[in-house]
C-alpha cells in the first residue's frame, strides 16, 4: 500500500508503533528523541530492543507507541497531548537520552516537569510514569554541586505523585552496551508498573478506560484520513485472510471497515466481497471495544442473534474478531474469521488473532511495525 512504512503524524507528533505477540497486551507510551532511540545498533535500534524487553519482563504482548519528537514537545509542552488521549496508556515512559542533557539546563529541567505534569492530568489514574535518564560522569560530579540525575529526582518529588518517578540507566561500557542498559531499564519499568496495575482499582486502569466505545466522529475521521475504503483489492492483505483460514481451520476470514453505515470488506476469504448494512454488521459489535471478541454461536448471543447474517441458507454461528486501529489509536474495523457452524472456543489461541490483525495494520497504517515473537501457531501456517 502507498504509505511511508515506519513513521505517521498525528496531532503534529512525530510518532512510530511497535509490537510484540503474546496475549494481554501492555499499552506504553515511550515518549523520547528519534536519534537516541531509533539508530541502529548492531542490526536492533533501542526502541525495538525495548519493546522484546518489555515481552521477556511481563510476559505480555506489546503494544508500544513511540513518540519522537522530545525536543519539540519540551519547548512548547502546554497542550501538546490535547487530542493524544494519554489515558489509553497503561504506562508511560519519558526517555531523556545522554543528548537532550536535561539534568543541566535548568529551562529544560522544568520543561521537563512541565510535561509530567500534563500527563498525569490526562493519564488513567492508575497509569504510572517514568522518567528514564543516564546519570552523569565523575568529572561532571566534580564540577557541579548536584548531579542531573538528583536534580530530576527532584522535579519527580516535587510533582507529589507516588505515580512518578525516576530512573537512571548506567552510561558507561561501549554503544552496544549502553543499547541494552536502556532497553533492560525501559522493560524493567514497564514490568514494576504491570506488577503494580495488577492490584489497582479495576474502574482506575487504562485496560478498563480502553473498552469505552470511540467517539464516532473521531473514529469515522481516522478511518477517511487513511483513504482505504474503495480501493481495490490488496494481494498482501489477501494473503493475510488466506492464512488465517489455514491457522484456525474457518471457512472464511476477512478485513473490513465500519465505514458511516456499512461495513465495507477490504479482504475477503471464503465469502464474497462487497459490503453489508452496518446495522447488521457483527464487526460493528467488535469495534466498540479494545480486547477481541469471541462468540462460540451466534445464535445464543443475546446482540449478534438478531442480524440476519446469524440465520438463513448460509449464517454466521461461530465469529472471532480483533479491532484493527488507525494511527491514532481509533478502532476503525476488524480481522475476523467465522464458520457456519458453532464452535468450541476454549483453546483458541487468540495472540494468532492479534499477530494477523497487527500484520493487517502494519500494511494499512504505515505507522506500525509488523508484530516481533509471532505466535508459533501463525509463523508454522505462514511457513506451509
Amino acid at each position: 500500500m502507498d504509505h511511508n512504512p515506519s513513521t505517521a503524524r498525528s496531532s503534529r507528533l512525530a510518532m512510530q508503533r511497535l509490537h510484540h505477540s503474546g496475549a494481554r497486551p501492555v499499552r506504553v507510551l515511550l515518549i523520547g528523541d528519534r536519534a537516541h532511540l531509533f539508530s541502529a545498533v548492531d542490526g536492533s535500534t533501542v526502541a525495538e530492543r525495548a519493546a522484546d524487553r518489555m515481552w521477556l519482563s511481563t510476559q505480555h504482548g506489546v503494544d508500544l507507541d513511540v513518540l519522537t519528537d522530545l525536543a519539540p514537545v519540551l519547548h512548547a509542552v502546554q497542550g501538546v497531548f490535547r487530542t493524544w488521549r494519554l489515558w489509553r496508556y497503561d504506562v508511560v515512559l519519558v526517555a531523556l537520552g545522554e543528548g537532550l542533557d536535561a539534568g543541566r539546563r535548568p529551562r529544560t529541567l522544568s520543561r521537563v516537569g512541565d510535561l509530567l505534569t500534563e500527563v498525569l492530568e490526562d493519564a488513567a489514574a492508575a497509569t504510572d510514569v517514568v522518567v528514564v535518564g543516564p546519570p552523569v560522569t565523575a568529572p561532571d560530579r566534580s564540577r557541579h554541586a548536584a548531579a542531573p540525575e538528583d536534580r530530576l529526582r527532584a522535579v519527580v518529588g516535587r510533582l507529589g505523585s507516588v505515580r512518578v518517578r525516576f530512573r537512571a540507566v548506567d552510561r558507561g561500557g561501549d554503544e552496544l552496551a549502553r543499547a541494552r542498559a536502556w532497553a533492560t531499564a525501559l522493560g524493567e519499568e514497564v514490568a514494576a508498573s504491570v506488577t503494580r496495575l495488577d492490584g489497582a482499582p479495576a474502574e482506575a486502569t487504562a485496560e478498563a478506560l480502553r473498552q469505552r466505545p470511540d467517539p464516532e466522529a473521531q473514529r469515522q475521521h481516522a478511518l477517511d484520513e487513511l483513504r482505504i475504503v474503495g480501493r481495490p483489492p490488496e494481494p498482501r492483505l489477501d494473503d493475510l485472510v488466506e492464512l488465517a483460514r489455514a491457522a484456525f481451520g474457518t471457512a472464511s476470514a476477512e478485513i473490513n471497515f465500519i465505514d458511516h453505515d456499512r461495513q465495507w470488506k477490504m479482504a475477503v476469504a471464503g465469502a464474497e466481497r462487497g459490503e453489508n448494512p452496518r446495522a447488521h454488521s457483527f464487526c460493528t459489535v467488535t469495534i466498540q471495544r479494545a480486547t477481541p471478541l469471541v462468540v462460540s454461536d451466534a445464535m445464543t448471543d443475546p446482540v449478534l442473534r438478531e442480524s440476519p447474517l446469524a440465520q438463513g441458507e448460509h449464517p454466521i454461528r461461530f465469529y472471532a474478531a480483533h479491532p484493527i486501529e488507525s494511527t491514532d489509536g481509533y478502532r476503525i474495523g476488524s480481522f475476523c474469521i467465522y464458520d457456519p457452524e458453532p464452535r468450541d472456543v476454549s483453546g483458541l489461541d487468540l495472540s494468532v488473532l492479534r499477530d494477523l490483525a497487527l500484520l493487517a495494520q502494519a500494511e494499512i497504517t504505515g505507522a506500525d511495525a509488523a508484530p516481533t515473537g509471532v505466535a508459533p501457531a501463525l509463523a508454522t501456517a505462514r511457513s506451509a
